[in-house]
């Protein structure tokens, strides 16, 4: 009896050992494997940071093809590049070509007169489109298959009733939020509206000024727009009003100035980059002011420079005159 006690109490402590180990063993792969999922979304994330480089071929083609077509933007992964052409019966179309093997990946076509590209991702366009004079719509195109939202979807965003001269000039938005906000100009005077979820249009009331530039934060808690006020031109935030709902006609904001005598350039997740100017309008020096609202030197230029043509890459280098953007404004 004593002895099946004493190989019972061998068995059990070496049940309690393997036990033990088996604990140890499956601890020790469990922290690698978080360890290395940790990596893999950094080295993820490394990538996205990354600016684009392009080979000496497809910068080739880039300059090629901006040598003959409007719309020549580049997807935010470099991969595809844009260009917009008219067919034989008039109406325009938009291809996407593969940059690395010059192939087309597809088109969408039969489209009214463009007037804005903006890249959605990497497997999406933003297509601002002149319906009529006065009459916009926002039109979205998948580059996977071709399909375009208008014929995909039950609506489209549409802005209506306004100057002939009306055009899509600016989209932002955030792939957090869902939020999209459009920039409508005239030669002499600005509109934002606010797209929710169900396509509805909602006009953002902001009279103070002539509006040349709008970004949006990733969470989209603030909006920042370049505002011409009295003769300077200002960065300005302008953050959702608290009596905003997403039935409501107007999408209330509250506005506040951030920077005077500044340009605004982008904002990258929720960091945003704007350029102090010179009496000529042009960027001098670049700066980035982060969510405690402290601002710090990123660059100083050593030739004054356009706002519109200098680019943040994610990790927030400064690329002064870029071969091409990811969006474009499309002239007449």
């Amino acid at each position: 009896m004593r002895k099946k006690r004493k190989w019972g109490r061998l068995f059990l402590g070496f049940v309690v050992v393997l036990t033990i180990f088996q604990v140890l063993y499956l601890n020790h792969y469990n922290t690698l494997f978080k360890s290395e999922q940790a990596g893999t979304a950094q080295a993820i994330q490394d990538i996205l940071d990354e600016p684009v480089m392009l080979s000496a071929a497809e910068k080739a083609r880039i300059q090629q093809l901006k040598s003959t077509y409007q719309g020549v933007t580049v997807s935010p992964g470099g991969e595809y590049v844009t260009y917009v052409d008219t067919a034989s019966d008039g109406s325009y179309v938009v291809h996407v070509e593969d940059l690395d093997t010059g192939k087309q990946v597809s088109e969408a076509g039969d489209l009214y007169p463009v007037q804005y590209l903006c890249w959605l991702g990497d497997e999406e366009i933003f297509v601002g489109e002149q319906k009529a004079p006065g009459d916009l719509e926002l039109n979205t195109f998948y580059i996977s298959n071709g399909q375009q939202a208008d014929v995909t979807a039950a609506s489209v965003p549409e802005f209506t009733a306004l100057a002939a001269d009306a055009a899509i000039t600016k989209v932002t938005y955030s792939q957090q939020t869902n939020d999209v906000f459009v920039l409508v100009n005239t030669s002499t005077s600005s509109a934002l509206y606010h797209i929710g979820t169900m396509e509805n249009v909602q006009s953002v009331p902001f009279s103070d000024g002539y509006i040349k530039n709008i970004a949006l934060s990733q969470t989209g808690d603030h909006l920042y727009a370049e505002v011409n006020q009295g003769g300077t031109w200002d960065v300005v935030r302008l953050d959702q009003s608290s009596t905003t709902t997403s039935t409501s006609p107007e999408y209330d904001v509250d506005s506040q100035i951030v920077q005077s005598d500044a340009a605004l350039i982008n904002v990258i997740g929720n960091v945003l980059y704007y350029g102090k100017i010179n009496q000529d309008g042009l960027v001098t020096a670049v700066y980035r002011q982060d969510t405690d609202g402290e601002s710090t030197l990123v660059k100083t230029l050593s030739t004054p420079t356009m706002a519109s043509h200098i680019i943040i890459s994610g990790d927030g280098q400064v690329t002064v005159n870029p071969l091409a953007a990811s969006d474009t404004v499309v002239s007449s």
